[in-house]
């Protein structure tokens, strides 16, 4: 009996022991390294950067989950709230305004200093992150909003090859009087007017000015009265024939490739098809890259932001994944595979031909080159569409500015 109970305390004793080892090696065992993305934005050309990025960090970081998930149904404000497990988020530049007033945004200045960011990148990549005296975010990728001209098919229809803006404006009325239409290739989010229109706003009017009265109501925006003039510039150009209705039209990589073959002679296009602009054919027009006396503002498109709620747990991963992303070495990849990028070193590779100006247009950015649209709330975005319309229709009443703003504040 006795040796039963002795055989019995000694089994008892070897399962506590490996019980007690087993709970302190699931103890020991690290945790599972993880990183969610929240991705807000639905453009292609946007997504198809993302992509690139994350899957090049996926190979330099096995250890680590990455869990990507889309937004659906537009609530982004309710799914970065308390109790959300996003620690990126990928959204627009309106957005990271609307979110960072609401103080669900964290600030990324810290990251800013400990990555050398605002060194590395051109100014107007840092000023899509900034709102205030803040950073709520990262630029993806800015893309340079580029006129280009085929040499071979401005000859072919005698037209004198655009180097100022005077010739540009010729060229366009030559090309308007034969009713061929120019493609417009932007992102998504950009209808044409709202593109086109940021090539003249961006130098008529602070873009800090008006950052800083984002939404504040329409005897602020009534204010500015220099944005008349860009509605007038406008109009300058319907009743000079040099631009109507008809001029431009929505144009994708198809015309894009039928331009680079000489059957379109002048595209409008974001930087994001620079691979595209190899041929020695494809030049940039009105391009005042080497006289700094002609120099303005190309507009700069970015409209995928990468910020971080507050409420985010992933800490180290977050700090993990904002170097990997910002470093020379991602962007070179980036640069190889045609892409100019906004980390400067990355470009350094780049020389000669149309990619040279898009290189020399991100250095010579500023924030007054951020397009004027992103730095207004939606509804006055809209009807400032629907004004340069009915200018192109012909209908100018010298007043649109405030009509826009009347009809948003309404």
């Amino acid at each position: 009996m006795f040796y039963k109970k002795r055989v019995l305390t000694i089994f008892l004793l070897v399962i506590l022991t490996l019980s007690i080892s087993a709970c302190s090696f699931k103890k020991d065992t690290p945790k599972e390294k993880q990183l969610n993305i929240y991705v807000d934005i639905k453009d292609k050309e946007s997504l198809n950067i993302l992509k690139i990025i994350t899957e090049e960090y996926k190979k330099s970081n096995p250890k680590v989950k990455l869990s990507i998930n889309n937004a659906i149904g537009g609530k982004i404000e309710d799914d970065i709230s308390k109790g959300s497990e996003q620690d990126i988020v990928i959204t627009s530049r309106n957005n990271m305004i609307k979110l960072s007033r609401k103080g669900l945004l964290s600030d990324l200045g810290s990251y800013y200093d400990e990555n050398k960011i605002s060194d590395k990148y051109y100014s107007v990549a840092n000023a899509y992150g900034r709102f205030g005296d803040k950073y709520y975010g990262i630029a993806l990728m800015p893309y340079t909003m580029e006129i280009l001209y085929n040499k071979s098919a401005f000859d072919k229809l005698g037209l004198t090859q655009p180097s100022t803006v005077n010739d540009l404006k010729e060229a366009l009325k030559k090309i308007n009087s034969t009713a061929a239409r120019i493609p417009v290739v932007l992102t998504e989010d950009l209808d044409i007017n709202s593109g086109l229109s940021s090539i003249i706003v961006n130098n008529k009017i602070s873009m800090r000015k008006l950052e800083s009265i984002f939404d504040s109501g329409g005897a602020a925006y009534k204010s500015l009265k220099e944005m008349q003039q860009a509605f007038d510039t406008i109009y300058s150009l319907v009743s000079g024939g040099n631009i109507n209705k008809n001029t431009f039209e929505v144009g994708n990589e198809s015309s894009v490739e039928k331009f680079v073959k000489g059957d379109i002679p002048l595209i409008i296009s974001s930087s994001y098809y620079s691979s595209h602009f190899k041929d020695n054919n494809i030049m940039v027009a009105a391009d005042s890259t080497n006289d700094p006396s002609k120099k303005m503002n190309v507009p700069v498109i970015s409209n995928a932001i990468m910020c971080t709620p507050v409420n985010s747990k992933n800490g180290e991963e977050i700090g993990n994944f904002i170097k990997f992303f910002t470093d020379e070495e991602i962007n070179k990849k980036l640069v190889e595979q045609g892409f100019v990028t906004g980390n400067k070193k990355a470009n350094n590779s780049i020389v000669g031909g149309a990619k040279a100006s898009i290189v020399k247009h991100l250095e010579n950015s500023t924030e007054d080159s951020l397009i004027y649209v992103y730095n207004i709330p939606d509804k006055l975005k809209s009807s400032i569409s629907s004004k340069i319309d009915q200018i192109l229709n012909g209908k100018h009443t010298g007043k649109e500015w405030d009509e826009a703003v009347d009809d948003a504040f309404k």
